[in-house]
């Protein structure tokens, strides 16, 4: 069974840029960017060939307690392997308050704006 994570933000999850369920495979890394924040980067699912392909905005933004990053990153990983009956994970679905982990607060997704490529 093919396996994806859901992150949605705190405003509705029901505009571009809200919400995004991205499939494991695609997981690139997480990164570090501050005390309380790390990006989650991965293959754009909006992206298509050639000059349109932003590779620069294909990640999303996870907020958490000060200190917390290997935590957050040990629950990620942890979530991407459990077997789930519905194949999808929830990280952070901040519509609802629900983390993968209490210490995450908030998400922000940044998906880069091509065109959706189905054949991708």
């Amino acid at each position: 069974m093919k396996k994806f994570l859901y992150f949605a933000e705190a405003a509705g999850a029901d505009a571009d840029g809200e919400a995004v369920v991205v499939p494991v495979e695609n997981v690139l890394g997480i990164y570090p960017t501050a005390a309380t924040t790390c990006n989650l980067h991965f293959k754009n699912p909006k992206v298509t060939e050639g000059a349109d392909a932003d590779t620069t905005n294909n990640y999303v933004e996870l907020t958490y307690s000060s200190g917390s990053f290997k935590l957050v990153c040990d629950a990620i990983v942890g979530a991407m392997n459990a077997t789930r009956s519905s194949g999808m994970a929830v990280i952070a679905d901040g519509d609802n308050s629900v983390f993968v982990i209490p210490e995450i607060t908030a998400c922000l997704v940044a998906i880069g704006d091509a065109d959706i490529n189905p054949d991708n």
